[in-house]
Parts: structure tokens; C-alpha cells; sequence
């Protein structure tokens, strides 16, 4: 809710708007969401672990997170022949915590 006395403008460019279709595309698949939840809890998992979490396989677990990666939600680092992920992007969680508290009636 909006505060009393107080305005909000949101006014996008159109790169703007591109960037915000392009998140909320990637926000509404089921698996993208499922990956970040994980990626809440723990910090810096490899991608054998989230599909193991989730019970997929590694090959889809990491088409997504190569997604989200290439969005600037998470990172990766290598270690040996693992790869581990964690969010690089707070305001992903933010959004996604605000929409659950939306969703809640919160």
C-alpha cells in the first residue's frame, strides 16, 4: 500500500521496460523460482546439490541457472569440476519476498 501523502512515479525508458519484462519473464517459471528459493537457504550450492533438492536433472538445473546468471541474479564460481551458485542480485530475493507477502494478503 501506497502511504497517504506520499507519490510514486515510475516512469521507464525503453530500456527499461525491456529489463523489467525480461525479469518478471524470467521470475514466472516455476523452476527459475524453485532454484532461487534454494539458493535462499544455501548460499553457494553446487548444481548436482539444487537437482538433487529439487529432483531434476543437472542438465535442466543448469539451463536455468545459466538463465539467471545471464540476468545478473546469480553468479557462479568453479571449484575442480563443481560448479557452485549463490544470488548476486539482493533485490531478487527483495522482490520475490514482497510478492510472497503480496500473495500471503501480508
Amino acid at each position: 500500500m501506497v502511504s497517504e501523502g506520499k507519490q510514486v512515479h515510475l516512469g521507464y525508458d525503453e530500456d527499461e521496460i525491456s529489463g523489467v519484462i525480461a525479469m518478471f519473464k524470467a521470475l514466472s517459471d516455476p523452476t527459475r523460482l524453485q532454484i532461487i528459493s534454494v539458493l535462499t537457504q544455501e548460499s553457494g550450492i553446487c548444481v548436482s546439490d539444487i537437482a538433487q533438492i529439487l529432483n531434476m536433472s543437472i542438465s535442466r538445473v543448469s539451463h536455468h541457472l545459466s538463465m539467471l546468471e545471464k540476468l545478473g541474479f546469480t553468479r557462479h564460481k568453479q571449484l575442480g569440476k563443481q560448479v557452485y551458485y549463490k544470488i548476486d542480485d539482493d533485490c531478487i530475493v527483495d522482490i520475490l519476498t514482497r510478492a510472497q507477502e503480496h500473495v500471503r494478503g501480508s
